[in-house]
C-alpha cells in the first residue's frame, strides 16, 4: 500500500492513516498486520463517505481497535489544521461518557431456565428423579448408581 499504488476511494484520510499503520506493522512483522491490510482493502472499495470514525467499524477488517485508533487521529488531525470537531461529535463527547452502553454495540446476555432436551441424558435422570420422588416422597435419597438404571 504505497503511495503511488494508492488508488481514489471515498475515505483518503482513513485509508491514509491505516495504510501508514499497516506498513509500520509490516515492517515490524506484527501480527496486525493481517487485519491492518484487510482495513485497507475495506477501505479503499466502500464507495461512500464516512461521516465519522467510528462509521468505519461497520467495514470488514475493521473493529472498535482501529475506529478509536482512527478517532483519535482525526481529533489530533482537526487540531492540528484548526478544525473545529463538528456540533455532533461536541454534543456526543458532553453528554458522552455518562452512558457509553450506546457507542459499543453488546447485547446483554439474558438468564434463561435450562431446560435439557427431549431423550437426552440430562433428561433421562431428571424423569428417573421424579419417578423416585412421586414412589418414596421428597425425603428418599437415591445414589446414582440406582438412579441410573431408572
Amino acid at each position: 500500500m504505497t503511495n503511488d499504488e494508492e488508488p481514489e476511494c471515498a475515505n483518503p484520510l482513513f485509508f491514509k492513516w491505516v495504510s501508514e499503520w499497516y506498513e509500520v506493522a509490516r515492517a515490524s512483522n506484527a501480527k496486525t498486520q493481517h487485519t491492518l491490510k484487510k482495513a485497507c482493502v475495506s477501505l479503499q472499495r466502500y464507495p461512500l463517505l464516512l461521516e465519522n470514525a467510528q462509521d468505519a467499524v461497520q467495514l470488514q477488517g475493521i473493529g472498535p481497535g482501529i475506529a478509536d485508533r482512527l478517532v483519535k487521529k482525526l481529533a489530533s488531525w482537526r487540531k492540528e489544521q484548526g478544525i473545529a470537531e463538528p456540533a455532533a461529535v461536541v454534543s456526543e463527547a458532553a453528554s458522552g461518557s455518562a452512558n457509553p452502553e450506546t457507542s459499543t454495540s453488546t447485547r446483554q446476555k439474558t438468564q434463561r431456565l435450562y431446560v435439557p432436551r427431549y431423550r437426552s441424558g440430562a433428561f433421562a435422570l431428571l424423569i428417573g428423579l421424579l419417578k423416585t420422588y412421586c414412589l418414596y416422597g421428597p425425603d428418599y435419597f437415591i445414589p446414582k448408581s440406582e438412579l441410573v438404571p431408572i
